[in-house]
């Protein structure tokens, strides 16, 4: 269940911040993983499965918004994902999303 929130937030999220790219390098950060939030990234998602994620959401979008040729998309060479010990759930800025650590009870 946590890897399909995790999985339709990267989605959302890349649809607000990137339209497309063709070659696209996508790094993961753990800048949290001291907090039990970080921990629990590495252990249950961890950096290769969201990098895989983060390719899928791509093609995704691409599908989704019909851009089949590198020149319909918009020319981004790196998303970075960042897991940061902070308030609120998300965010992005430029190529940058930003995800909390921090556990939110329901």
């Amino acid at each position: 269940m946590a890897k399909l929130i995790l999985f339709l937030t990267y989605a959302g999220i890349l649809s607000a911040a990137i339209h497309g790219s063709h070659a696209v390098q996508y790094t993961v950060t753990n800048r949290a993983a001291t907090t039990p939030g970080g921990a629990r990234f590495n252990q249950e998602i961890g950096t290769q499965y969201s990098q895989q994620t983060l390719g899928s959401a791509t093609s995704f979008i691409w599908r989704t918004f019909q851009q089949n040729t590198p020149s319909q998309r918009k020319n981004v060479q790196k998303v970075s994902l960042f897991i940061d010990d902070m308030d609120g759930v998300a965010y992005t800025s430029n190529n940058e999303i930003h995800v909390s650590a921090r556990i939110h009870s329901r």
